[in-house]
């Protein structure tokens, strides 16, 4: 079989298209044959060697699959060969992995899939699962509050908005083109704002009536941290969930005391704090494959590349270069 390995981390041009021997089940394990396979900045972060959760070396990026099971290894009888299943590197022993033709992996780390679910689909669910648990555990949205979403435009930012418009919320998103812009607004978006061409802190104000939001969910931490907390409204919520931009300045506690009247409060959320919760962080997972069955969320491919293109993805991911979910193809 076919699969991406990197013996080093770095950039984009590191990551190998290689063969390997299809691995055999193990005690509890099932085989499954890939279908789609998503990419997202877990895997960027893997592949550079910045991920908390690094798995060893030489390694295989990858959070996400859907696929077929091939055949299942001894003392499996929840699983067989032709079901339609979802693999989360979450519910693995280590992250990544995915990025293969073929993964062993735990049988009751699979998700069974209704045949109606699409694959390409499917294979976009990690966002959804990272959207679901902040809204709901980290943020605890109530219908009709008002959220900022930043890159509303992505495979995050779709997520976000499908569980947020769900929810009964306003949605403001943040895109930086007018590109993004219309596809914001296709997801559901009930405002945008081209952070290149319009002062975000201006449009909050003249779109809440000077209220500002109740939420907003920020991938970037670092610098922005202040200009976050003055658009929040009274008992407003900062929820950043990526630190892209780096951590937050150390005097954050003097930007919140300036607000002291609003009551301001700010939330490091990471998926990570299901890790000691499997059987919460399942059966969150279940609720978001019966809302994609059901046509509640509705995942937007951007683009679909060959797994042999899987440096090309990196770079694309990592220059925000895509609208929706990127996916590879085996």
């Amino acid at each position: 079989m076919k699969i991406i390995r990197f013996t080093q981390p770095g950039p984009p041009e590191v990551l190998k298209y290689v063969d390997a021997p299809v691995p055999e089940p193990q005690t509890g394990e099932v085989l499954v044959r890939a279908h789609c396979i998503g990419v997202g900045i877990p895997d960027v972060r893997i592949r550079a060697g910045i991920y908390d959760w690094m798995p060893p070396l030489p390694a295989t990026p990858g959070t996400e699959m859907s696929g077929t099971v091939e055949k299942v290894g001894p003392g499996v009888d929840s699983r067989w060969p032709g079901q339609h299943v979802y693999v989360s590197a979450r519910e693995r022993p280590h992250r990544g992995g995915c990025y293969a033709e073929y993964i062993a992996t735990p049988a009751d780390g699979t998700f069974v899939l209704p045949d109606t679910i699409d694959f390409d689909a499917a294979a976009s669910l990690a966002n959804y699962q990272v959207a679901y648990h902040l809204l709901r555990d980290g943020a605890r949205v109530q219908r009709n509050q008002t959220v900022l979403i930043y890159g509303a435009a992505g495979g995050m930012g779709n997520a976000l908005i499908d569980l947020a418009k769900e929810s009964g919320l306003e949605v403001i998103g943040v895109v930086s083109d007018d590109t993004r812009a219309r596809f914001a607004r296709e997801l559901g978006a009930d405002h945008v704002v081209n952070r290149r061409m319009e002062k975000i802190a201006e449009r909050v104000k003249a779109i809440t009536d000077g209220r500002g939001v109740d939420l907003i969910v920020d991938p970037v931490g670092g610098l922005s941290v202040a200009d976050n907390l003055a658009m929040l409204a009274t008992l407003g919520m900062l929820v950043i969930y990526g630190m892209l931009g780096g951590r937050p300045s150390p005097d954050m506690a003097a930007e919140l005391l300036k607000h002291n009247a609003k009551c301001p409060a700010v939330r490091r959320f990471s998926i990570h704090h299901l890790d000691r919760l499997p059987n919460e962080r399942r059966s969150g997972m279940q609720a978001l494959i019966d809302k994609l069955a059901a046509g509640v969320i509705r995942p937007r491919i951007g683009a679909r590349l060959k797994l042999a293109e899987a440096v090309e993805a990196h770079r694309l991911q990592e220059a925000g270069q895509i609208v929706g979910k990127l996916l590879l193809i085996p």
